[in-house]
């Protein structure tokens, strides 16, 4: 015989759906937010930072493109807008420690890459003495660390506009650059999504880096 379902049945039914979908819409909000807490908007896509050694920016640091000048005097975006990582780094070819320090590390790390991961990595020296790191010489500078490294140098004004963007400071007396010689991880969008100090080892740039080249 088939059972009948009296109204209270149904009553007792819709009331359990509801609860149902309100415990699971919550659930569902909550590993939202937990996954939102541990990534970053890379255009339509996410990066998950908690599994990088880097340090995150949350949010992300908004920082602007400029046109400065490689090795050969060309004109060259300091963020192409097309590679998913650049990795931005401010210093000068006279200085005695920390930029061969974490120069020496890059170059390392990037050879360490897979050829996938290298297609989508930039490694960018940017000078912070334009009045002796000329175009030849910063060229010749980052050939020692890797041949990949791309050397920048410019007029002192756009140099400037590019440091601030970043919030680097220096003195002009010595060319100490403040606040840290800091390496920065930007995507294409030009957001600053990690950041690193210059003694990070190879090993690690290139543990990150292998993620954002996935």
């Amino acid at each position: 015989m088939k059972p009948r379902v009296y109204p209270m049945s149904r009553r007792i039914l819709a009331i359990a759906g509801a609860i149902f979908f309100v415990v699971f819409a919550g659930a569902l909000a909550i590993v939202s937010v937990r996954h939102s807490n541990g990534a970053t908007s890379r255009s339509s896509r996410f990066i998950d930072t908690s599994a990088m050694l880097g340090t995150p920016l949350v949010p992300p640091k908004t920082v602007v493109d400029a046109m400065l000048l490689d090795g050969r005097s060309r004109p060259t975006h300091v963020i192409d807008g097309k590679t998913p990582t650049t990795m931005i780094f401010f210093g000068y070819t006279h200085c005695p420690d920390m930029c061969p320090l974490a120069l020496a590390s890059l170059g390392r790390a990037y050879r360490m890459l897979s050829h996938r991961a290298r297609e989508r990595t930039r490694i960018v020296f940017i000078t912070v003495d334009p009045a002796r790191d000329t175009p030849a010489v910063v060229a010749r500078y980052t050939r020692t660390f890797d041949p990949h490294i791309v050397g920048l140098t410019g007029d002192a004004a756009t140099l400037a506009r590019v440091r601030d963007a970043f919030g680097v400071r220096v003195d002009a007396r010595t060319h100490e650059i403040s606040h840290g010689t800091t390496v920065f991880a930007v995507d294409e969008t030009q957001h600053v999504i990690l950041v690193y100090p210059p003694d990070t080892t190879a090993k690690d740039f290139a543990h990150d880096l292998t993620l954002l080249g996935t």
